[in-house]
């Protein structure tokens, strides 16, 4: 699936993502509200995730699972000051969780789509 293809199905518009231009590699990024919008419309269930944050309550992992239909994946959701600048590091880890999870089940990796959650690098800087 396209990015174009994408926007469609889903009725997403041009603020609901965008390209990331590195050298010759290219990504389109999708915003967390497009993607919560793509979960809800393929009734996308997740499980309750199980949730590890360290001593000093600076790192968080989610380890989560989720259903579209009969298929089912897992994946984790991470955030600590290593890879997150926001300091609200249980929100950014299910955000990362969710989105993840979603572009998985609807096949997006393959196509280089990912969520704006998946990384501080993937921000758009001149929005």
């Amino acid at each position: 699936m396209q990015i174009k293809e994408l926007a469609k199905k889903y009725n997403l518009g041009k603020d609901d993502f965008w390209e990331l231009a590195r050298g010759s590699t290219k990504k389109w990024i999708i915003l967390h509200s497009a993607v919560e919008k793509i979960a809800t419309m393929e009734g996308i269930i997740f499980d309750v995730p199980k949730v590890y944050i360290d001593e000093d309550h600076t790192a968080v992992m989610m380890i989560g699972k989720a259903r579209l239909g009969d298929i089912e994946t897992w994946t984790t959701g991470e955030a600590s000051p290593n890879n997150c600048k926001n300091p609200h590091f249980v929100a950014m880890s299910e955000k990362r969780l969710r989105g993840r999870l979603t572009l998985k089940l609807i096949e997006a990796y393959q196509y280089g789509i990912y969520s704006e959650d998946e990384a501080d690098a993937f921000r758009r800087t001149n929005a």
